[in-house]
C-alpha cells in the first residue's frame, strides 16, 4: 500500500514538472510572444551605424532616412524612429530611422514673384532656412509676391543657410503712374497728364511732315513707370514747318 502510493506521488511529481515544463517553453511564448517579441531601445542621438548594428543584432530590419541638415542635430546621428523606443515589436519589423544630414552646396532657387506660402515650400525642398522677411511696398512687383531676396538666386550657399526675403506691398497710394502720350495730340496729352496728377514740363517740335502737326512722338519718362513724385513730363511733338 505504501509502496502504490509512493509510486503515486512520484508519477504526479513527475507530471507536474512536465506541465510546468510544457507551460514555460510552449504555452507562455505561443501567448506572450516571449520568443518573437523584441523591445526597442532608445537609440535617438546615438550614431547611424551604431543603431543600426543594435537593430540588426535583435533580427530587426532598418530602413534610414537622411533628414535635410539642420543646426539643431549633429550630422549622422538618429533624430527619430518610427516605432517609437521601448515599443514591443515583431522579429522582422522594419524599424525607420531618421537621421540628421550633413551640409552639401545648393543653388539658391529664384523665389522673386512667388507668394510668401510657396517660397517657405521651396525654401524647404532646397534645405535652406527662411531667415528675416521684411514687407515694403513695391509698385512693380503684385501685393502679397516675393519682390527681393537675399542672396539672389543662382548663389551656391551650404545647406542650412539662412535666406531673407522681402514681400510686395503693392503699389502705395502716392504712387503716380507715366500715361502712354506718343501719337496723342498736345491737347488730349496735356489733359491726360493732369488727370495723372503730373505736370506737363518743356515742349519741343520736330519737323514730321508726314504726321498731323502738334502729334506727340515722344515723351521724357517710359509709359506705365511708376513714380513716387508728380514729376514733370516733357514732350516732343511734329511740325510740318522747318
Amino acid at each position: 500500500m505504501i509502496q502504490n502510493l509512493l509510486r503515486y506521488f512520484i508519477a504526479l511529481i513527475s507530471l507536474s514538472a512536465i506541465g510546468l515544463l510544457a507551460i514555460d517553453n510552449f504555452f507562455i511564448p505561443m501567448y506572450v510572444g516571449t520568443d518573437t517579441d523584441v523591445f526597442l531601445m532608445d537609440l535617438r542621438g546615438e550614431s547611424k551605424d551604431y543603431a543600426e548594428e543594435i537593430l540588426l543584432n535583435n533580427n530587426l530590419e532598418v530602413k534610414v532616412i537622411i533628414l535635410p541638415y539642420s543646426k539643431r542635430h549633429y550630422p549622422g546621428k538618429v533624430v527619430e524612429m518610427r516605432p517609437s523606443p521601448f515599443t514591443k515589436v515583431k522579429k522582422g519589423r522594419i524599424i525607420t530611422l531618421s537621421v540628421a544630414g550633413n551640409k552639401k552646396s545648393i543653388e539658391v532657387p529664384n523665389l522673386i514673384n512667388m507668394t510668401l506660402r510657396k517660397a517657405k515650400i521651396e525654401l524647404i525642398d532646397n534645405e535652406f532656412n527662411l531667415d528675416t522677411i521684411i514687407y515694403e511696398y513695391n509698385p512693380n512687383i503684385k501685393e502679397g509676391r516675393v519682390s527681393l531676396q537675399i542672396p539672389e538666386s543662382g548663389t551656391i550657399l551650404k545647406s542650412g543657410s539662412n535666406i531673407s526675403i522681402h514681400i510686395s506691398k503693392g503699389i502705395p497710394k502716392d504712387y503716380f503712374t507715366i500715361p502712354d502720350l506718343v501719337n496723342l495730340p498736345l491737347t488730349k496729352a496735356i489733359k491726360v497728364i493732369t488727370q495723372e496728377r503730373l505736370r506737363v514740363g518743356e515742349i519741343t517740335e520736330e519737323y514730321q511732315p508726314k504726321l498731323i502737326p502738334n502729334t506727340v512722338i515722344g515723351q521724357s519718362f517710359p509709359a506705365n513707370l511708376r513714380v513716387n513724385v508728380p514729376v514733370e513730363i516733357d514732350l516732343e511733338i511734329s511740325t510740318d514747318k522747318k
